[in-house]
């Protein structure tokens, strides 16, 4: 990992939780506590969208902190109501999609590719 933001310790992690509503998966606060965001190598990853296999990259996991870029608060407000209620962003790619996170419900922990151009109004 490249370029990230100060690690978080127990109580900053609170706060964040506070702030954002939700109650981060275990192994998503292991990993904010030692990066906070920032730019991963190797960054490319397999999906499956419709049964069919797809190769995406990490452009920047997203950091809790008080800057302007890449900042986990701002994509959360910014995404609200854009993306399902039970993900939180976590990081993007290059074109704009979002990596996404589930914080609740019987999917917690999973990972999930937005595809931004794909996104519809239900």
């Amino acid at each position: 990992m490249r370029r990230s933001f100060p690690p978080l310790d127990g109580g900053q992690l609170v706060a964040a939780e506070r702030d954002l509503g939700v109650q981060l998966p275990s192994e998503y606060r292991s990993f904010l506590t030692v990066w906070n965001g920032g730019r991963p190598q190797p960054n490319t990853f397999s999906y499956e969208i419709r049964g069919r296999k797809e190769s995406g990259m990490v452009d920047w996991f997203l950091g809790i902190h008080n800057g302007e870029h890449d900042n986990l608060r701002q994509y959360t407000l910014w995404y609200k109501g854009r993306i399902p209620s039970n993900l939180l962003p976590i990081a993007h790619d290059p074109g704009g999609n979002l990596i996404c996170i589930a914080v609740s419900g019987s999917d917690l922990g999973a990972v999930y590719f937005w595809d931004h151009e794909l996104e519809s109004s239900e």
